[in-house]
Order: structure tokens, then sequence, then C-alpha cells
């Protein structure tokens, strides 16, 4: 077994369609075919199941899955050190962010870190979910995160950094865009503009949560599937759109943006990160970040 053939394999499931999988790999379909039916004979499993309508992994491919993105991460990030070496390069820093912890607390606290580590370089990925975070740090591709939510607590523990409170983003023309605060219940007759669902279930639910306790279903007429798409929908005069107080920095012609007035919604941002199993880089970063107002576990 050798780092090609895992490759392979990961692409296969993550696509779970042989020819996707090769164009993804810029590889021909027999050749890929080869190499994965090769790892299943030395390995003595069966990997793949294969039907004529469709391809998934066993249950000892899923099994496998986690292992082969572990070790692929831990290999690239080896190239990595060794490539940066000569360049005077001590430490990488792979951090995962939803936008509202790039848009918030992060910066301060990469600063701050960088300040403390000689020759250390930072990579930021951007997020769309929860559930991509998750994934990430658990197979090696990030070393923290930004999240709103844990869903797997036992192998990720994560630190409190801040429970932030809401803002309303309005179109200009809007009779309330020169207040300095607007209460929750102020817009009941409004139309919203919301993330989809399936783009992160617990804060949508969060937010219609949110708007029930204030006495009313919040009227949806846009769905954006990121903070720059909702923007423009605000500024196209489809409705106005419920963010976390860290978005406040994020501005866009034709839009306002005020604070919200009441504490009927706020957001807890947390810094996660594998349990186990870690590289020293985060535990130098988690002693060197602020704590936060509290911590879920270390």
């Amino acid at each position: 077994m050798d780092l090609r053939q895992m490759r392979a394999f990961v692409a296969l499931a993550d696509h779970l369609h042989f020819g996707r999988a090769a164009a993804s790999l810029g590889i021909s379909q027999p050749a890929l075919s080869q190499q994965l039916s090769k790892l299943e004979s030395e390995m003595e499993v069966e990997l793949i199941i294969r039907t004529s309508r469709e391809v998934s992994l066993s249950p000892v491919g899923e099994l496998f899955l986690d292992g082969c993105r572990r070790t692929l991460a831990e290999a690239l990030r080896t190239t990595e050190i060794v490539r940066d070496a000569p360049l005077g390069v001590n430490a990488r820093l792979i951090v995962g962010s939803l936008g509202a912890g790039a848009n918030g607390p992060l910066p301060h606290m990469i600063s701050s870190f960088r300040e403390s580590v000689d020759g250390l370089i930072v990579e930021l990925h951007h997020h769309p979910n929860n559930a991509t975070l998750e994934r990430d740090i658990l197979d090696g591709s990030i070393d923290v995160g930004v999240v709103r939510s844990i869903s797997n607590e036992q192998l990720i523990a994560s630190r409190k950094l801040l429970d932030e409170p809401f803002i309303v983003y309005l179109p200009d023309a809007h009779p309330a865009a020169d207040r300095a605060s607007i209460k929750l219940q102020e817009l009941a007759d409004e139309d919203f503009i919301l993330w989809p669902r399936y783009h992160g279930p617990w804060y949508y639910d969060r937010v219609i949560a949110g708007c029930q306790r204030a006495g009313f279903t919040p009227r949806i007429t846009g769905y954006g599937t990121s903070l720059e798409s909702q923007l423009a929908l605000v500024s196209a005069g489809i409705g106005l759109t419920l963010q976390a107080a860290s978005n406040q920095s994020i501005r866009r012609e034709g839009v306002r943006c005020i604070p919200l007035a009441d504490s009927d919604l706020s957001s807890p941002l947390w810094l996660a990160y594998r349990r186990w199993h870690r590289p020293k880089i985060v535990d130098r970063f988690l002693d060197a970040s602020s704590p936060g107002r509290g911590t879920r576990s270390g």
C-alpha cells in the first residue's frame, strides 16, 4: 500500500464515481480501477461496493477512509516541513474558520501568536459550515478551526471564544436605516434573507427560534450561501438579513448595518481542535491565545 493508492481511494470516496474520481486525479479510469483493485488485493478486504447503478464504501472502507485522510494530511505536512526548512520556516499552523471567525476574533489571535513564534507560516482556510470544519479537523487537514458548534465531542475538544450578539443588514432606503439600534420584535413584518438550512442547520434554527421567541416566524423571501450573496440580495431590496456581530466589519454599498437591541439572539464561537494526536503547534497556539469566557473541554 502506498500514498498513490490512498489518494485514489479517497478520491473515489469523495466522488463515489469512477469517472469523476479519475478526472480529479488526472488519470484514466482504468488506471484508477487498477490502483484500487491492487489496494483491495493487498489488504485482502473489500473496500468498495460496486453495482451496476452505484458505487459505495463497505463498512471496512468507511473505517479505512478516516485513516487514509489522516495519513495523507500528515504526509503533506511532512513534505511542507522539509520544503520550508531551507527558507527558515520553523512552524506551520493551518487554521479553518467560518466567515464570522475570520471577520471577528481570529486575526488578533493569529497576530498575537505570530509574535511569539519565529519563522511561522499561517494558512487560513475559509469553510462554509461546521460540518466541513469538523471533517477537516478530524482528518488533519487543518490544525484548529473556529466553529459555531461541535457534534463529535468525543474526538474534538473546544474552547469558547465569545458569545456574540446579532446585527441587522438592511437596505439604505429602509425607514430604520438611520437608527442606532432595532429590536427583533420590530422586524415581524419584514422580509428575511437567510442561509439555506442545509448550509448550516444549527445556525438557521437558532435564527428561526430567536424570531419565534420575539413573537413571529420570519417571512423568508431569499437565501444566500455566503454573506456576500446575502448582502447582494439586501442591496437589491429583497429583504433584510440577521448576522452575528463579528461580520459587522463587512460593508456593501446600498446596505446599512445596525445592532440588534435586545438579547433574543446570540451565538457562540468556539476554537476547535483534535482532542488527541494533534501537532505540537496547536498546543502552543492554545497556550498563547486568549482563553475566552469559558472552556467546554481541553
